[in-house]
């Protein structure tokens, strides 16, 4: 048989085709996982990212080799997660930048949830330049994008940075109202980091207020939160707000403890930049404080680094009042000019009490160069201008809050619309089934409904008679020892212990181990009922009282502080010794008191009872028959 080359060649061409093809299939299957898989991740990376920031960060910086090759969904939220990491890392720049890069890749087929997004990062950054107006309307389209397609998250989200911006330009009845509906949203979700965010937003607003106490309570309850779901740059934002609300309250020790403690927090982001508002604070509270020859350093620190160009303003400003202080006019000038100039710059901050304060500044510095008629101009202007933003907020009020109430309305009618037509749809489905259904019910139900009946009705007495047993001493008919230390702990868990006041009595029958060996345990067992009677007596219907040991008795007295309770003590004490117990022979009683009373000494249960204890032991060496209290 003759070779035929040109055969042998063509299926050696085919086959070598064919080997090319397959594994080209191959490898486009395995790259198609890959990136599924990738995207999948991305999809999850809030947590991480919130609790490992730096690190999350130079993962995505590692495939963003492979960027040019990922699908435009996988860029976008590639792009997403980095901007993210970036805010969190305070790297502003850079976080800019990729904002912008992701938004110029939004098309139709990108997904809704990465636009509300993207538009809330807009609307931070530009709150950060200082243009509001631009910010609130990006905040609210991010909000109008998040609502129409159920993105409940981004939402609360946007309405949360919404508010905030408002609060800056002091729109703050509007920012309130805000806040709460963003807080009800959340709390219904259950999610704990919004409710963290909203409640770090609202002592921003309140600190604005100048109601600074309540300021710090709620940034506190968002340091809590933030510190319980470990995340650094959320918990050191927390301590920055902690530390400036302390300086507004001129507790410029603790505003000061509270920097530096902010300056160690953000040790978690390489960023050397983030320094600026440390430096901010410092120097901001030191020259309040009065002691210009450090603010003044601080502050010109401050000024080289990369800060936000409102707060450059804060600090040209406190630079003029210490220059003024320390004779150094020309600089206070120069200063005064820069302040100034970054006002006039920011239009929608024009008017209010920041950039008024340019005006008495001036004054101040008029008055220091014996320019008495100069000063007393800008007083003037100052002054004035000070009382018609007064005014203008006063007479705003009613009308901001009524538009505010109406806001309100309408989202509840909203939503009470939108449950309706769910309830309405789920009806009219199940409808035909329930007819198919209603005969067989109404035949089960009558067969079985006296049963039923019957059944919950013993069980109910049955399971009242079990919880009696569990709760009660079935001797004294008081309550029994597990129920009155988990009611003193559950009572302490919901209260705040700088705010309440309660007290707890423990008292013992002095000599009882004599009764029983005198009299016999029937005659004991009869003591122990009298003396439950006799507290039921003396103590009030709100106070709460069980027997915790055999002749040992606990009470707990909500809203009495150590003075009342030691009045209603000696009258206990009092009623008992003047008892006569009907036994042969008759017999008399004393019982030994110990008080103790909730404070910072004594602030849980646990404390409480055991300085109960030992004021009742104190009570027992003092000779029996009278009252302790524990100090």
């Amino acid at each position: 048989m003759k070779f035929d080359f040109y055969r042998f060649f063509s299926v050696v061409v085919i086959i070598f085709f064919f080997s090319c093809s397959q594994s080209q299939a191959n490898s486009s299957g395995q790259l198609a996982v890959e990136q599924t898989d990738e995207l999948s991740r991305l999809l999850n990376m809030d947590e991480e990212i919130r609790q490992q920031p730096l690190q999350s960060y130079q993962q995505l910086l590692n495939a963003e080799k492979s960027f040019s090759t990922m699908p435009k969904l996988q860029q976008s939220w590639w792009l997403l997660r980095k901007a993210q990491a970036e805010n969190l890392l305070y790297f502003y720049e850079d976080f800019n930048k990729t904002v912008a890069q992701a938004v110029a890749l939004i098309d139709d087929k990108t997904p809704l949830k990465i636009h509300s997004h993207l538009y809330i990062y807009q609307g931070i950054i530009y709150r950060r330049h200082a243009q509001y107006a631009d910010s609130v309307i990006i905040l609210q389209k991010a909000m109008s994008i998040a609502k129409k397609n159920n993105l409940t998250y981004l939402f609360i989200l946007a309405k949360q940075e919404l508010a905030f911006t408002k609060s800056i330009t002091e729109l703050f009845e509007l920012s309130l109202n805000e806040m709460q509906e963003a807080y009800l949203d959340a709390y219904s979700l259950k999610e704990h980091f919004l409710i963290a965010v909203i409640n770090e937003t609202y002592g921003a607003i309140y600190g604005y207020m100048d109601d600074y106490e309540k300021s710090i309570e709620y940034y506190q309850k968002a340091l809590n939160t933030y510190e319980r779901l470990n995340y650094p740059a959320h918990v050191s934002e927390a301590i920055y707000g902690i530390a400036i609300t302390y300086r507004y309250w001129q507790k410029y020790d603790l505003a000061i403890r509270y920097f530096e403690l902010y300056q160690e927090k953000i040790a978690y982001t390489p960023n050397t930049e983030i320094s600026f508002f440390s430096a901010y604070g410092l120097g901001m509270t030191l020259a309040e404080k009065g002691d210009c020859v450090k603010a003044i350093d601080v502050i010109n620190h401050a000024l080289t680094l990369n800060g936000l160009i409102d707060y450059n303003a804060e600090l040209y400003k406190q630079q003029v009042h210490c220059f003024i202080i320390l004779g150094e006019l020309a600089q206070a000038q120069a200063s005064l000019t820069k302040a100034e100039n970054i006002f006039m710059s920011l239009p929608e901050l024009v008017g209010t009490k920041w950039q008024l304060e340019v005006i008495k500044l001036g004054s101040e510095l008029a008055h220091a160069r014996n320019n008495d008629s100069e000063a007393f101009q800008l007083s003037r202007q100052y002054y004035q201008k000070y009382n018609e933003l007064l005014v203008k907020n006063s007479s705003t009020r009613l009308t901001t809050a009524r538009a505010a109430m109406e806001n309100e309305r309408k989202y509840i009618e909203q939503a009470l619309t939108l449950q309706r037509e769910k309830v309405a749809a789920l009806e009219n489905d199940s409808y035909q089934q329930q007819k198919l259904q209603n005969l067989y019910l109404l035949i089960f139900m009558l067969c079985s409904g006296v049963v039923v009946i019957i059944v919950i009705t013993i069980q109910y007495k049955n399971n009242k008679k079990m919880y009696a047993l569990s709760i009660k001493d079935p001797l004294s008919n008081l309550y029994n020892r597990r129920y009155i230390f988990e009611y003193l702990s559950n009572y302490l868990n919901d209260v705040l212990v700088e705010k309440t006041e309660l007290s707890v009595i423990l008292f013992d029958i002095d000599d009882f181990k004599m009764v029983n060996d005198k009299f016999g345990h029937p005659v004991g067992d009869t003591v122990i009922k009298k003396i439950a009677d006799l507290c039921h007596d003396v103590f009030r219907n709100e106070d709460v009282i069980g027997r915790v040991g055999g002749e040992e008795f606990l009470c707990i007295l909500p809203r009495t502080d150590e003075k009342q309770c030691k009045v209603i003590a000696e009258r206990f004490l009092k009623k008992i010794s003047q008892q006569v117990f009907q036994v042969e022979p008759s017999l008399q009683l004393t019982v030994s008191i110990g008080i103790a009373t909730l404070s910072q000494l004594s602030p849980t249960s646990e404390m409480l009872y055991l300085h109960a204890d030992a004021a009742l032991y104190q009570a027992k060496r003092n000779g029996k028959n009278n009252v302790v209290i524990y100090q």
